[in-house]
């Protein structure tokens, strides 16, 4: 017996207690699915009322809706790759959809998003305008993150962000069309093809830095990364995590962004890579001090992160380069 044909696309969401934003994700994408499509929402072991609530979604809805939406419970929080890997694994499909549950999906973005992936085989990743939900559009393309990055990001002084603008990690609204190294997974179409070529995500992400890492992945096996403009997605942040909500109002960041940046850093030049970076960083905020010193206060300062930034600096690392495969090794749950 031949097997079932993939589906056109499989949308995965990665649910941690956070059901009613998953309901309105839902409500929002549904509608715009393509007839062979599918989704996954993936329970990251919420251990609340998440997979009750999304069930009773899926039993009031039509029946159409029900046979496409899959809900997966998983027995461990590994994290984001963790969670979407599952996903990835559950549906079959040429493109892959990996959709944050604090989105809401604009209508006509998915046949967008399709559109442009479509239009060329060598693009394996689009995101699409990420935005608030008033309208205003949100950074969501992205230069890779570095050495001389990371000294920005410890000076937070506007004129050093100016000057230096061509390796500054956003990549601004005002900028014009130019290379993209990464876009914000809080939603990315993936052509299954290139999952297969390069390997899953990294599990030793719990979470942030995959996405670069993921897209760094793409562009050495010789693919593109793209943007569409005209698919928007609502964006509304702070959803499912902590830390930019932590960073704007100047509290400590959890461990685990910096675990990341440990991972990401490591990949990219082992220790020292890591050590560079973390010097630059230095240097930056020492700029900003004497910045400081004069009475003048640039930008806000996040507790604990001149020692943070040394999180697991001594810790033994599975991979030290970036691979097709090394690095997307899957975890066991």
């Amino acid at each position: 017996m031949e097997s079932r044909a993939p589906l056109a696309l499989a949308v995965v969401i990665v649910n941690y207690r956070t059901p009613d934003l998953v309901v309105d994700c839902l409500e929002s994408l549904v509608p715009q699915l393509p007839s062979r499509a599918g989704v996954v929402v993936v329970d990251n072991a919420s251990g609340d009322h998440s997979i009750e609530t999304l069930q009773a979604w899926i039993d009031g809805t039509d029946a159409a809706t029900a046979e496409k939406v899959h809900l997966l419970a998983s027995p461990a929080n590994g994290g984001f790759s963790a969670g979407n890997n599952l996903g990835i694994k559950r549906l079959r499909a040429k493109f892959y959809l990996l959709l944050n549950s604090d989105t809401i999906v604009r209508p006509g973005a998915i046949s967008l998003l399709m559109d442009r992936i479509q239009r060329d085989t060598k693009i394996a990743a689009v995101g699409p305008r990420l935005e608030y939900l008033d309208g205003r559009p949100q950074v969501s393309r992205f230069r890779r993150r570095g050495v001389t990055s990371e000294f920005i990001r410890g000076a937070q002084i506007q004129l050093i962000s100016h000057i230096l603008r061509r390796k500054n990690t956003p990549i601004e609204l005002d900028e014009p069309e130019q290379q993209i190294d990464w876009v914000s997974f809080a939603c990315v179409l993936l052509r299954a093809e290139v999952i297969k070529k390069i390997g899953l995500m990294d599990e030793q992400f719990f979470m942030y830095f995959e996405d670069i890492e993921y897209c760094l992945r793409i562009q050495k096996a010789g693919y593109t990364i793209e943007q569409a403009l005209g698919a928007r997605v609502v964006h509304l942040r702070g959803g499912t995590s902590s830390v930019k909500e932590s960073a704007k109002n100047k509290k400590r960041i959890p461990a685990y962004f910096y675990r990341s940046r440990t991972r990401y850093f490591m990949l990219l030049g082992g220790k020292k890579r890591l050590l560079i970076a973390n010097l630059a960083w230095y240097f930056g905020r020492a700029i900003r001090m004497l910045k400081c010193l004069r009475g003048k206060y640039p930008g806000p300062r996040i507790p604990g992160e001149w020692h943070d930034i040394w999180i697991d600096f001594l810790a033994p690392q599975t991979s030290t380069t970036f691979s097709p495969r090394k690095s997307s090794r899957v975890v066991d749950q």
